[in-house]
């Protein structure tokens, strides 16, 4: 089509205009990251004001001021001006926007040429109005382009100027290129004195490895994090947060480094002072409370109250109501303690769910067990947690200065061990601190070490008590009962040192330990005296709940002795099944699927639910012997005995009775249909060879 008129041209050639014009732009680097959209957002409305222009009558002082990039546009948004904005947002150059222009005028006047067979004369009026139109769009464009950049410059220069952090760009040597107002006045000097200086040069001590830093940085465009210390012109040392990001060019070069510093000299101190859940002083600074507690006691002449409150079972909270409820408890204990304390007493968080509180201006000591009742009474109550109820207790240990030590490290070793004896009496209690305690404590120490080393040194041993079949007399299995022979203070009593292995964490080192020597005595046993033999090893509920038992180690111990299951029943306490999780259960019946008995000890004892012992596959019920010692013909105990034993026949569970010391208790049983008796009527607990011979 031949159209001699340019605007009638542009008009009817929108589209293939802004085609050709977009081959050209899509060259300028900052236009290759936008999608085509963003490209051609505002062109077409750039290219049919031009051409409406081309058909307005001028005045030749309008075209004057055209041609000279003056003109006034048509409207206040005019196309061209936001053009500009949409350009400075997408991170165009003025350069990159010109080169948009010149790409436009190009497009326009070559598809002319193409389409045309009549040439526009550099002299024709329409060529030279189109030429002043375009020249008028890049005017208005650049112009909003400026007027905003110059907007943003200064927004962002009052919004770093007033920012009390530090913001600075560097470049690539490490030399500021900018910096604001507040790292001007922490060095005490205008803009111009720190522009062209680096760290050094105004007094900061870098790391040894920042330059090496910066020059990585520039590589991989990662972001560096680095403290520093910085001393003030007071004296005062703070600490700020650095942190350094690369600015990027349009070709993706680093060209300068942006950064930004924060004073966290507070943050730091909270940090190492303030427990993060509770936000009450932690362990860190609950130290320095005492010791300036027990200065300002000193110097009153009164008693001063240290208090250790640990939370009761507060593990089953987290595991059966999850962290978060934990959590949330947590925090409430804080705040009912704090309730329950006066303005000058002080509370702290020592970590987890154990608390410290100081009484201070004791001038009333009686006012110490009212604090710990009214604390006692506070948790004892329920706790609402997001849709959940929990209760807890607490077990409080309390010691006194100056009557039970003059130093604060004493202080808190006394109200910890204080603590542990209200735990062991029955917990939901205060106790206060004696010295008979820490003779106490220093033997469990001494205790705990000599047991770390006792395995490795070979100082257990296994003692085997039978197991009588109260039918026929017959020695048909037996238990096998650890023993710590001392090399210096003798024989010492599971009693003695069990509960203490299974608190740090020994337990199933030595389960693992006598199962070996268990099935070892009961592999000989079967081959020289009874293939039906059996051995049964007692086993700690925390074997079960922590880590677990070792299955392999226990399977592979079989395998390796070529000894069936049967060979081995494990003996479990009746808590242990109430209390029993998927993750119990599953090692129960994994037991089970292995030929290995279980036999529950001590029925009678705990809870005795019925429930449990339809749901679980046990094989033996042990009558505790606290049943058995005062059996007679006209006990009470017999009643129960009878009642246990046919109650377990009917579930096909056999019975084995402890404890049985005569001969009437013996009969007793035996008539009343017991399997099996236990006792010192039979034998002792007796080393493997003596055991032997009783066979």
């Amino acid at each position: 089509m031949n159209v001699t008129n340019l605007s009638a041209f542009i008009q009817a050639n929108i589209e293939p205009i802004i085609d050709r014009w977009e081959q050209f732009a899509k060259d300028i680097p900052s236009a290759k990251r936008m999608d085509e959209a963003a490209l051609r957002d505002h062109i077409k409305g750039i290219l049919g004001a031009i051409a409406a222009d081309l058909d307005n009558t001028q005045t030749p002082h309008e075209q004057s001021e055209k041609s000279k990039g003056r003109g006034k546009p048509k409207t206040s948004e005019s196309d061209a001006g936001l053009h500009g904005a949409a350009r400075l947002a997408a991170g165009f150059s003025v350069n990159d926007e010109i080169s948009e222009f010149r790409a436009l005028r190009a497009s326009v006047l070559r598809l002319w040429s193409d389409s045309n067979t009549t040439a526009l004369s550099p002299a024709s009026d329409d060529l030279i109005r189109f030429n002043e139109a375009v020249d008028q769009a890049l005017t208005e464009s650049v112009e909003r382009y400026s007027a905003e950049k110059d907007q943003y410059t200064r927004l962002f220069d009052t919004l770093l100027s007033f920012s009390p952090d530090l913001n600075y760009l560097i470049s690539l040597d490490g030399r500021f290129i900018y910096a604001n107002k507040a790292l001007t006045s922490l060095f005490g000097m205008p803009l111009s004195d720190v522009v062209g200086k680096n760290f050094v040069d105004l007094g900061i001590s870098l790391a040894p490895d920042f330059q090496q830093n910066l020059c990585d940085l520039t590589k991989t465009k990662a972001t560096y994090r680095m403290e520093m210390p910085f001393m003030l012109a007071s004296g005062k040392e703070v600490n700020y947060e650095f942190f350094f990001v690369p600015v990027t060019n349009n070709n993706g070069e680093t060209e300068a480094i942006a950064g930004t510093a924060r004073d966290i000299t507070e943050l730091t101190w909270l940090s190492s002072n303030r427990d993060v859940l509770t936000g009450l002083p932690n362990r860190n600074r609950f130290r320095y409370h005492l010791a300036q507690a027990v200065r300002q006691a000193r110097l009153a002449d009164l008693p001063l109250a240290l208090m250790i409150v640990d939370l009761d079972d507060f593990k089953q909270v987290n595991d059966t109501l999850g962290h978060r409820r934990g959590d949330i408890l947590l925090k409430e204990t804080a705040q009912r303690l704090h309730s329950c304390l006066g303005d000058s007493d002080i509370l702290a968080s020592l970590g987890g769910d154990e608390f410290a509180v100081i009484l201070t201006d004791l001038h009333d000591p009686g006012n110490i067990d009212l604090v710990a009742g009214h604390i006692l009474k506070t948790l004892s109550e329920p706790f609402r947690l997001a849709s959940k109820v929990a209760y807890v207790t607490a077990s409080i240990g309390i010691t006194l200065y100056p009557y039970d030590s003059l130093e604060s490290e004493d202080l808190i070793k006394n109200a910890d061990q204080a603590m542990y004896a209200a735990k062991l009496a029955g917990r939901n209690r205060f106790h206060y601190f004696t010295p008979a305690m820490q003779e106490a404590a220093q033997a469990r120490l001494r205790l705990i070490d000599d047991l770390r080393g006792a395995l490795e040194g070979n100082q257990f041993e296994v003692a085997y008590q039978p197991i009588v079949e109260l039918a026929t007399g017959a020695i048909r299995k037996a238990e096998a009962l650890i023993r710590w022979r001392h090399p210096t203070r003798g024989l010492i009593s599971p009693a003695d040192f069990i509960p203490t292995a299974e608190e740090i964490g020994m337990i199933a080192s030595f389960g693992n330990w006598i199962f070996h020597e268990a099935a070892m005595q009961a592999a000989q046993w079967r081959n020289e005296y009874d293939p039906s033999f059996q051995i049964s090893v007692n086993i700690s509920p925390l074997q079960f709940r922590n880590e677990g038992i070792d299955s392999s180690v226990w399977f592979d111990c079989l395998k390796n002795l070529d000894l069936p299951g049967q060979g081995i029943v494990v003996e479990i306490t009746e808590g242990l099944l109430l209390d029993a999780s998927t993750k119990v259960t599953d090692q129960l019946l994994m037991l089970r699927d292995a030929g290995i008995g279980v036999s529950l000890d001590d029925f009678g004892t705990g809870y005795s639910s019925l429930s449990y012992l339809k749901k679980f596959d046990i094989d033996y019920l042990k009558i505790d012997q606290s049943f058995v010692h005062n059996l007679t013909k006209e006990s009470d105990d017999l009643a129960l005995c009878e009642a246990i034993i046919a109650m377990a026949h009917k579930l096909g569970i056999k019975v084995i009775a402890e404890g049985i010391e005569t001969v009437e208790q013996r009969d007793l049983l035996a008539n009343a249909g017991c399997d099996f008796g236990q006792g010192y009527l039979f034998s002792a607990p007796v080393p493997s060879l003596a055991f032997g011979k009783l066979l």
